[in-house]
């Protein structure tokens, strides 16, 4: 008699895990469905232009080459902010290495920005810099970019501002007020700011 007993207990506990693990999983997506629901009703309209840092910049196309390293036209910009872009990218973060151009324009087509220190810059402009950067986790790359000669360039999806050192004010500003305007295209109707041509 123990023994049909046990069988049964196993099957009644067995279940109610059941019961419980696909109660949580329904929440679960329910809570996620609900999420993106809520975050498409209450995104936030863009920033009118004369609110937006750095300066607009003209529009190079978005085209993704072969491989890295085929050949394609130079950028306008430097660093770019918009163009011919590699096929690979990479996620915000802390880089001690540069980061090709092609890899750049990427990042920013995803709506991130780069914090990009040429090689005058200080080691403690460089430590601060990281530490802005890992403030926004999801939204900024941080990397030298020999290229630039002098300072730092902060860089968005046709945007882009120069720094001789470290100013928090502006990279703050630049870190929260840019990324996401453009996402593969202009966003809660954000535009690139830029005069109508004549």
């Amino acid at each position: 008699m123990t023994e049909t007993v046990r069988p049964r207990r196993l099957r009644r506990w067995g279940l109610l895990v059941s019961i419980v693990v696909t109660s949580l999983s329904v929440l679960t997506m329910s809570g996620l469905a609900f999420g993106v629901l809520l975050g498409s009703f209450t995104a936030k309209p863009a920033l009118a232009c004369d609110q937006v840092p750095g300066t607009p910049q003209v529009f190079e196309g978005k085209r993704h080459i072969p491989y890295d390293g085929a050949p394609h036209d130079p950028y306008r910009s430097m660093p770019p902010t918009s163009g011919p872009h590699s096929p690979r990218v990479v996620p915000p973060g802390i880089y001690r290495k540069p980061i090709t151009e092609e890899l750049q324009v990427h990042v920013l087509e995803h709506g991130h920005v780069l914090l990009q220190y040429a090689p005058d810059v200080s080691a403690g402009d460089i430590k601060e810099l990281e530490r802005l950067g890992r403030e926004y986790p999801r939204d900024v790359v941080v990397a030298p970019y020999p290229a630039l000669g002098h300072g730092i360039a902060l860089t968005g999806w046709q945007r882009l501002q120069r720094l001789d050192t470290v100013d928090k004010n502006a990279i703050t500003e630049f870190a929260t007020k840019v990324p996401g305007r453009y996402n593969h295209q202009w966003r809660d109707g954000a535009t690139d700011c830029l005069p109508p041509a004549s």
